[in-house]
């Protein structure tokens, strides 16, 4: 039996797909991608997914859900759907899964109607879903207009959201000024490492502890943080009690190292080829040099380039010879033109490779269109912010 199922993406739809393909494959799930969008993905599969338990896996789904007809553009009907359910509790979002705009939009207009719930735009968020108890009472219905059909569905479940902010904005020890990770892209950074759940993890920027947080709860074992800055120690240090105190999971089960250290001299604080990954967000920079010129960017580039390239040092004689740097490297703009750290080569030189996103080449990869960088790299950024986060991986 052919199982269809949509993801919902999140904003940033390469990393969400990239996030996705390689989660599905390292589960063993075969599947073919038969849509995909900057708003969602579809696959089918003959596997019947737990997708309860793969959106706690995945930092990139705002909503799984199950795709049970497919139309053709000439046999669509939205009467036949008004009729199924014009006396239903539930909600309607209109998806674009490749399909054209105008299609989309005229879908919308015609099964804005449908159902009891009435929301002004044509997807419901996450919080209206679960706020408006769809899950529970009703549910959502979904259309996904992709470029071979058109897809009608219902959700099964969304992004636990209140546990992210929790954790982000409710834990004790938080430090805004130097900056933090979301812990959306922490998890997507640890599954984009591909290692098992009993290798060593390390972060060498620790900071509040968010990486090693979502380690935690990803279920891997073994973890080593350090930082520079002893004020990131017992941040982390009071972050990860307040994590073993507010979710159900055992303190003892866990081996977790945090101690101050910096970079330049990590070898003396973690055993030779040890590490299996390494999964870090350094210091970015100040984001006041985007205010500057473009001299200034520049000067803060060089100290940055230095700070990075003595970290790529350590990490070679830390990181197994089969190991993997998943790591943010900033990105500055002003007056609409791009600074990047143009250490690449230098990298390359002290034998690191640049890895692939995907891990996984399941049948459809083509249709994913990645949006990559000039330097094949994924840009993260978030409205308003003065440096933006290039991911990259490499291995040893």
């Amino acid at each position: 039996m052919t199982n269809t199922y949509f993801f919902v993406l999140g904003t940033n739809h390469t990393l969400s797909k990239i996030d996705i393909v390689n989660v599905l494959g390292r589960k063993g799930i075969d599947f073919e991608i038969i849509e995909a969008s900057e708003e969602v993905m579809i696959i089918s599969t003959g596997t019947e997914i737990e997708v309860e338990k793969l959106i706690l896996e995945l930092g990139s789904a705002a909503k799984i859900g199950k795709i049970s007809k497919v139309y053709q553009e000439d046999d669509w009907s939205a009467e036949s759907l008004r009729k199924e359910f014009s006396k239903e509790e539930l909600g309607i979002s209109v998806y674009n899964a490749g399909g054209k705009l105008r299609q989309t939009d005229k879908i919308f207009r015609e099964t804005r109607n449908i159902g009891n719930i009435k929301e002004g735009g044509r997807i419901l968020s996450t919080v209206t879903v679960d706020k408006k108890g769809l899950l529970r009472d009703g549910f959502e219905l979904v259309i996904c207009n992709g470029s071979k059909g058109i897809y009608v569905g219902k959700t099964l479940t969304i992004q636990d959201y209140e546990s992210y902010s929790f954790r982000d904005y409710g834990r004790p020890a938080r430090d805004a000024f130097s900056g933090m990770i979301p812990p959306k892209l922490a998890k997507m950074m640890i599954n984009l490492a591909g290692k098992e759940k009993t290798d060593l993890f390390l972060d060498p920027f620790c900071g509040s502890g968010t990486i090693l947080q979502e380690l935690v709860l990803l279920g891997y074992k073994n973890m080593v943080g350090t930082d520079s800055s002893e004020k990131s120690v017992t941040d982390s240090t009071t972050n990860l009690n307040w994590l073993f105190e507010k979710y159900p999971i055992k303190k003892n089960d866990f081996a977790i190292k945090i101690v101050n250290a910096d970079v330049r001299k990590l070898s003396s604080q973690v055993s030779f080829k040890t590490a299996s990954a390494i999964v870090t967000e350094p210091y970015l920079g100040s984001p006041k040099a985007s205010y500057f010129n473009e001299e200034g960017i520049r000067k803060e580039i060089k100290k940055l380039e230095e700070l990075y390239l003595a970290a790529f040092d350590e990490f070679r004689k830390v990181l197994k010879d089969n190991g993997v740097v998943v790591i943010i490297f900033p990105v500055f703009r002003f007056n609409n033109k791009f600074f990047y750290l143009e250490i690449l080569e230098q990298i390359k030189k002290l034998g690191f490779k640049k890895k692939d996103y995907l891990q996984e080449n399941p049948k459809g990869t083509e249709l994913l269109r990645l949006n990559l960088s000039s330097r094949d790299s994924v840009i993260f950024f978030r409205p308003g912010q003065t440096i933006s986060r290039e991911i990259f991986i490499f291995s040893l």
